[in-house]
């Protein structure tokens, strides 16, 4: 074609487009209409469109100059049809093709009505330039149009979007505090992710997809980009391995933190306690590839290791001595821990490190053949530990034991022993006492399944069957000991004075600070107690509305389908609160108030006898029960010698409680 014949033919093109243009109606008709704040279009189903335009923010534009009928071209006579054809943006911008191709685009060509296109990103028609600072597409503004979209919580579980606030999580990582700081050359979504051609992770062609996101990165950290094509993850993720780790498994996607902050997965305390065992204490994944696992527990056991634990900051981790990005095999001449280069790479912070002190293993594995020495003298140790410790243990409780004994037969036998307990009181709490640990083990077993004690006791969890039914039953057990106590102390005669005698009295409190003053010395002698102790009234009471709350609570659950025929899931979730946090109050007190008074107070120790043999020595009764021991001195009664007739009172009179003997 000759350079007349496109003369010719340009010219008729521009006569038809300006025949066109004069044809359309100006801006100014436009206005005459859409400058109203009132103008609206019916979308149906109540739903009303505004369609006013503001003619400031259109001037102001990058389109300003362009004219309405530029983009609405279907436009030829006023008033227009009201249903316009949608604005074809990529009859200017060939961009248009791209995001068509986009997982935007293609959403958009499926009808999916949460996508709009070009005017997600860019706006109507308030357009700018992604320089302008007020624009949609600015950097110091893209976070938050992509986050418009993409941290809504509705539409990211609509769409099954893999990544929930990723704009709220890169605003705290360090481009985005680069970008505030004025450096516009940061990353920013669109340098990652792309602008129109927005592909997903999983197509192979995606800058995101596994393969590539190092080449993405390194569009801008060139240098890392080299030394980690270098090392081995990068020469086996372009290999096609899969496991290999890529920027992110460091780094971080969004919220890439400074690694000098505390927060980074990249800190030096952070770096060697997860980032890197992350993978390489992985034994499935490592198994594949023939690496060794368990360097990380050998790295914690060094000085390096305990100094990071204790929170140290100048330390030694993974990346001080295998490096950051460029990582090598120990055979590979350039790698940092290989034996030619090891006096300099612990000479980075041991200065004047020399080959021999270069030359010690980092990683001490005292199984490993290779430090044979130091797996020896591990044995030694732990054999002479258990039989030195172990002996002193034998040693120590063949006395404890004698001790024990020669008070356990003072108060069985002994000449001034005075009955406490009925036989019937002290089987009680022996039962009460077997229910109560069994209900503690099999209950906490379930919520702490992971305790290594416990997976020992229900056999690794294959006793989990087992061990509900135990529990089930030492609760019922409990609960009939409960209400065989509950009967003792309403129709049995001694069974009433016993509960009169455990009812709180305004003498109590004064003992309380009476105690408390002869504790920090400000009172010279302690209280004179009556058959209970305020301690003992404390702690029984506490038992019973412990015992009634956790049976109520334990026959919800035990019991959750019929219970919830008349109550809520709410209720029954209230229960099972109560429940556990009952039953830490339980143990809690029995571990540090009721074993205190049992064998810790120094007037007890090693142990108060009386729950086996419901007796109590005179000397212990005039000390720690004064006031009834005054009132049985002068009734009179004479210590029990003999052995006397077993008690005739239902058993588990005051059995409920643990306070037979708390003094």
């Amino acid at each position: 074609m000759s350079t007349h014949t496109v003369s010719q033919l340009a010219i008729v093109v521009v006569s038809l487009a300006c025949i066109t243009a004069a044809a359309a109606p100006t801006d100014e008709e436009c206005m005459v209409c859409h400058s109203d704040p009132n103008l609206t279009k019916d979308m149906g189903g109540g739903v009303a469109k505004s369609m006013y335009l503001d003619a400031k923010a259109f001037s102001e534009s990058i389109h300003g100059t362009i004219g309405c009928a530029s983009c609405h071209a279907d436009i030829e006579e006023l008033p227009h049809d009201p249903d316009l054809k949608p604005v074809n943006c990529g009859a200017c911008h060939a961009e248009a093709d791209a995001y068509t191709l986009s997982l935007h685009g293609k959403a958009l060509a499926s009808g999916d009505k949460d996508v709009g296109g070009c005017i997600d990103c860019h706006g109507k028609h308030d357009t700018r330039s992604g320089d302008d600072p007020l624009s949609m597409t600015n950097p110091r503004n893209l976070a938050q149009t992509c986050g418009r979209c993409h941290s809504d919580a509705s539409l990211v579980k609509k769409h099954m979007v893999s990544i929930s606030e990723p704009s709220e999580s890169y605003l705290k990582g360090v481009h985005a505090i680069a970008i505030a700081a004025g450096n516009d050359k940061a990353a920013v979504c669109s340098d990652c992710h792309g602008a129109h051609e927005i592909l997903p992770s999983n197509d192979a062609n995606s800058p995101i997809a596994r393969a590539h996101i190092h080449t993405t990165c390194g569009k801008c950290h060139e240098k890392e980009l080299a030394e980690f094509n270098r090392s081995i993850h990068g020469r086996a993720l372009v290999a096609g391995i899969k496991d290999a780790p890529s920027c992110v498994d460091c780094h971080g996607e969004h919220a890439i933190e400074p690694p000098k902050t505390e927060e980074s997965i990249l800190a030096a305390q952070m770096v060697s306690r997860s980032t890197c065992p992350k993978c390489h204490e992985d034994e499935t994944v490592m198994m594949k590839y023939g690496i060794a696992t368990h360097l990380q527990a050998s790295y914690m056991d060094s000085y390096h290791g305990m100094a990071s634990t204790a929170g140290g900051k100048v330390i030694a981790s993974c990346a001080s001595c295998h490096g950051a990005h460029e990582i090598l095999p120990q055979d590979d001449p350039a790698s940092s821990i290989n034996k030619a280069n090891l006096v300099k790479t612990c000479g980075a912070c041991h200065e004047g490190a020399t080959e021999n002190f270069a030359a010690s293993p980092v990683h001490i594995i005292p199984t490993d053949s290779g430090q044979l020495a130091v797996g020896i003298v591990r044995v030694v140790y732990i054999w002479l530990i258990v039989l030195l410790i172990g002996g002193m243990v034998f040693h120590n409780s063949l006395l404890m034991l004698r001790h024990m004994a020669v008070k356990f037969r003072a108060e069985l036998r002994g000449p001034n022993a005075y009955r406490r307990f009925s036989l019937g009181q002290t089987l009680g709490h022996f039962v009460l006492m077997i229910s109560f640990t069994v209900l503690a083990i099999s209950g906490f077993a379930l919520r702490f399944p992971d305790n290594y004690w416990l997976k020992m006791i229900f056999f690794n969890g294959a006793g989990i069957e087992m061990r509900s039914s135990i529990h089930r039953w030492a609760g019922a057990v409990l609960i009939v000991l409960l209400i065989v106590h509950m009967l003792h102390g309403l129709f049995s005669r001694k069974g009433r004075k016993e509960v009169l005698s455990l009812l709180p009295r305004v003498c109590d409190v004064r003992d309380l600070f009476a105690n408390l003053l002869y504790a920090v010395g400000l009172r010279k002698e302690q209280p004179k107690y009556d058959r209970y102790s305020y301690s003992e009234k404390l702690e029984y009471w506490g038992m019973m509305w412990g015992s009634v709350l956790m049976g109520i609570t334990g026959l919800c659950m035990w019991f959750a389908e019929d219970f919830m025929r008349y109550f809520s899931k709410l209720f029954l979730d209230i229960a099972a609160t109560i429940h556990y946090y009952e039953a830490w109050l339980a143990v809690g007190t029995i571990l540090v108030w009721h074993m205190y008074y049992m064998i810790l107070d120094p007037e007890t120790y090693p142990m108060n006898w009386s729950w086996i043999t419901g007796r109590i020595t005179e000397e212990d009764f005039k000390e720690r029960h004064g006031l009834e021991y005054e009132r049985e001195v002068k009734n009179a009664v004479q210590p029990v010698v003999a052995e006397p007739k077993p008690a005739t009172d239902p058993m588990m009179a005051s059995a409920i409680m643990d306070s037979d003997d708390k003094k």
